[in-house]
């Protein structure tokens, strides 16, 4: 550590002898800078036919003072290929949140009861639900289109024939040319999909000797929570 940050180490060490000082906040642009480097970040969905990822692409820190949460807004963006064509695209605003902890032992900042709170779906130009029509005339063969003098759902029922009844329903789902119907339904995939990654990933943060604000804490520090827009970092 710098000398200069060893000098400020050691006058705020006298300032909380002296009462002067209880706690360190951390703003939501200070926090920002430490998840920078997560943007963007793929998935992959487990959908019943073709392909489907989800792109989260940048997030934005929220605090919820009064249920103690840090609140994670990202932007993100839905695709569904089947055959190599395009089916389903939108935006996505994703609403996680989580409680922070601290850990004196292991002096270590943890996230727990993390929840995806929200999922909705932005309208703007960027987004795109293909119709029956156009599933039917890329996915039958050659000229089967003349044949087909039925209703649209009729059709849909043959296009499916030899697939398995989920991913019949699935495509079928498309009839309703609702963007809100197909991403309600891919709703459970996305939650399953952000959760598995949280379960492998390290969401703790240990505070470290080199930052000397970081190194008072670990000397003294007792709690955090979210307050007046902050995460504050209480001490002795």
């Amino acid at each position: 550590m710098p000398l200069k940050d060893r000098c400020k180490l050691l006058i705020a060490r006298l300032l909380i002898k002296l009462g002067r000082l209880r706690f360190d906040d951390f703003t939501k642009e200070e926090l920002h800078e430490l998840i920078a480097d997560l943007f963007p970040h793929r998935f992959s969905l487990n959908i019943p036919i073709g392909t489907g990822s989800l792109n989260v692409q940048e997030g934005e820190i929220a605090f919820d003072n009064e249920n103690n949460k840090l609140v994670l807004q990202s932007l993100a963006t839905i695709n569904i290929d089947v055959a190599n064509n395009t089916l389903y695209r939108a935006h996505l605003v994703v609403v996680s949140s989580a409680t922070p902890q601290y850990d004196e032992i292991s002096k270590t900042v943890l996230l727990t009861h993390i929840n995806i709170d929200t999922i909705t779906l932005v309208n703007d130009n960027y987004a795109l639900i293909q119709d029956s029509r156009y599933l039917l005339n890329k996915f039958f063969p050659q000229g089967i289109n003349n044949l087909v003098t039925s209703s649209l759902r009729s059709a849909m029922s043959l296009f499916t024939v030899g697939t398995s009844d989920v991913a019949a329903e699935y495509l079928k789902l498309y009839l309703s040319g609702s963007k809100q119907a197909v991403l309600d339904y891919h709703k459970p995939q996305i939650n399953q999909a952000i959760q598995s990654e949280l379960n492998t990933a390290n969401l703790s943060h240990t505070m470290r000797e080199s930052h000397w604000r970081e190194a008072l804490f670990a000397r003294v520090g007792r709690s955090v929570r979210v307050e007046d827009d902050r995460l504050r970092f209480y001490l002795v």
